[in-house]
């Protein structure tokens, strides 16, 4: 399959959408050809060059097709926030020509949550993307920017109106979305991909379908608690397909609920680490005291409370044997699910200036609560 013949009969598809997709409307007056809800997407971009290896890779502008089902948020959290609109949530399924040979495509699927802003919605998501051309030493030497199929996904974008109907909406969105395997596999120079959609929603009388959310508990305004989380996580280091590296981790977490809204908090937190990775110090593993492998950090930063479901991103600095090739200063996000108010599985990513350093499952315990100076387990 030639590079012509790609770009051709992709943009012979990127037409007969176009015209679908307007044609749509016009029709729905009556009854909807699709259900409420739906949203489906065009959009051209640009996978950016964030690393001198990846100057040569981008040839042409990436090219996305999208799908999208999504429902309005009402209750729970939706209605602890101030809110200048509403809250929409959905899944979404793309389809993504990167934009050059050695880059591929890239399916993914995304859960999305759109946040009401002054002027349309800010829209955050987390998912994972399948890579049509990982780098493999033989068939793709010259792919380096994903070295496995299956890698993780992050996004944000800006949505905005720009026409409405009884039975459908047309919206233009700015994205960017990162790809990564979170370098538990080298090469993993990363995707960013930027790009400006026009989508179409189709609506019923101006309206989408709704998910009322129940609150798994009250939070209390202004509390104080403090968690204990254990985590692991491992990383590769020197030639691709090297040793992957385990790196474990006692984490120490001091929040303070908002007094203006219970589902956003500030953070601080002390974290001790035992890093094996090679690049902590240059010398083989088992070759250095281990004392040199300790890592303690400080951070600080905020959660954002979705019942069960929290977001905790943090900048953090490291105090003793930071990375010789990373440096000191990092960013850690991390998902936690609730299985019960005191415990709790955590998925996080640690990255220095935006690059992957390792990805980390853990286990997170609350100690308790302090409000009138007393500390008090969770319920």
């Amino acid at each position: 399959m030639t590079t012509a013949w790609k770009n051709t009969s992709c943009k012979i598809l990127w037409v007969h959408l176009l015209v679908a997709t307007i044609a749509v409307p016009s029709n729905a007056q009556t009854e909807p050809t699709f259900p409420s809800g739906i949203e489906l997407g065009l959009g051209s971009g640009y996978t950016l060059p964030h690393r001198d290896m990846m100057q040569h890779l981008v040839t042409g502008h990436s090219k996305q097709i999208a799908i999208s089902c999504g429902w309005i948020l009402t209750g729970g959290w939706a209605d602890q926030r101030d809110a200048t609109g509403h809250y929409w949530q959905g899944v979404e399924i793309a389809w993504t020509e990167l934009g050059g040979d050695a880059l591929g495509t890239m399916t993914s699927a995304l859960w999305l949550t759109r946040f009401p802003f002054k002027i349309g919605h800010t829209e955050l998501g987390l998912g994972a993307g399948w890579s049509s051309t990982p780098w493999n030493a033989e068939s793709a030497p010259s792919s380096v920017a994903i070295s496995t199929r299956l890698n993780a996904g992050l996004h944000a974008a800006w949505v905005f109106p720009v026409l409405s109907t009884p039975r459908s909406a047309w919206l233009v969105k700015a994205r960017f979305t990162h790809f990564s395997n979170g370098a538990i596999s080298l090469p993993n120079l990363g995707i960013n991909n930027i790009g400006i959609d026009l989508r179409h929603q189709w609506r019923d009388e101006h309206d989408i379908p709704q998910r009322r959310l129940t609150s798994y508990r009250e939070k209390r305004r202004g509390t104080l608690a403090l968690e204990m989380s254990l985590r692991g996580g491992v990383r590769d280091v020197g030639l691709p397909g090297g040793e992957l590296h385990p790196i474990f981790n006692v984490h120490v977490l001091g929040l303070h609920h908002s007094k203006r809204s219970t589902s956003r908090a500030w953070v601080v937190a002390n974290d001790l680490g035992y890093n094996q990775s090679l690049r902590v110090t240059g010398a083989a593993s088992g070759g250095n005291d281990p004392v040199n492998r300790l890592q303690y950090s400080v951070l600080g930063g905020a959660r954002w409370d979705f019942n069960r479901i929290q977001v905790t991103a943090l900048q953090g600095w490291m105090c003793t044997n930071p990375d010789q090739e990373l440096g000191a200063m990092y960013l850690m996000v991390t998902m936690h699910y609730e299985c019960s108010p005191a415990v709790a599985i955590e998925l996080g990513l640690k990255s220095f200036q935006f690059r992957a350093d390792y990805p980390f499952i853990g286990f997170r315990y609350q100690l308790g609560s302090l409000k009138t100076r007393r500390l008090k387990n969770p319920d």
